[in-house]
């Protein structure tokens, strides 16, 4: 008599409401569109975000860099080789920009004052 199913054990192996079912279906549904839509998003704006890194901001990168080292070269000491009209390779000293300046400022006003002084000497 145990083994008998009762009144109670019936109602619960019936189906649930179609309201509910309904309900959860929906939900769901719409749950996983947003689920797949904040997916789609995502990959779509990091795929934008890499192609930007590696190919639109890449040249401007390089060139950054490329501004940098010059610059460096505009401020520092070192050496470069240059190839002569005869195929002679000749060794060539590098120095700060702004020294270079002060030197062709300071050669110009030499040549200006020994040029006055010859003008002078000549018109006596």
């Amino acid at each position: 008599m145990s083994h008998e199913p009762t009144h109670s054990d019936i109602e619960l192996m019936d189906d649930p409401e179609a309201g509910s079912t309904w309900f959860f279906s929906l939900v769901s549904i719409v749950l996983m569109a947003v689920v797949v839509f904040a997916l789609v998003a995502m990959y779509f704006g990091f795929a934008k975000a890499e192609v930007e890194a590696k190919v639109v901001d890449r040249p401007a990168k390089q060139l950054e860099k490329l501004k940098l080292s010059q610059l460096e070269m505009l401020t520092s000491y070192g050496t470069y080789d240059i190839e002569t009209a005869d195929g002679e390779t000749v060794e060539r000293i590098r120095i700060p920009i702004q020294q270079a300046m002060e030197l062709v400022i300071a050669d110009q006003k030499s040549r200006a004052s020994a040029g006055v002084s010859e003008e002078a000497v000549a018109t006596r």
